[in-house]
């Protein structure tokens, strides 16, 4: 398999990081998939030890990677669709000539 790496100056990894996980919405709280509120919803202190919320356990440098991979994917994917919807037009032949059998064909009305 290949690797596709580039390299950023050590100065601006924090702000492409930044703006990877402001432009792809990062979060540092995720949803807990522990908590289940519909578990015991008429004693509040069923779920009184598990969090609604956890720390995200995917860092910001994790994520801005997954991103940029998933981008990469995705446009490599809408550009061969756009290829094939594209190129598929020639592929397609004319349509077929029908004509109505019950009216005289266009070149006999005058002949």
């Amino acid at each position: 398999m290949a690797t596709f790496s580039v390299e950023i100056p050590d100065d601006d990894v924090d702000r492409v990081i930044t703006a990877m996980c402001a432009n792809y919405r990062y979060s540092a709280q995720v949803s807990n998939p522990e908590y289940n509120p519909d578990l015991d919803p008429e004693d509040p202190s069923f779920n009184a030890d598990i969090p609604t919320m956890i720390d995200n356990p995917e860092t910001p440098h994790q994520f801005a990677n997954r991103m940029t991979r998933d981008y990469l994917m995705n446009n490599t994917h809408a550009y061969e669709v756009r290829w094939a919807k594209e190129n598929a037009v020639n592929s397609v032949p004319p349509p077929p000539a029908i004509e109505d059998a019950t009216q005289p064909q266009a070149s006999n009305l005058y002949g």
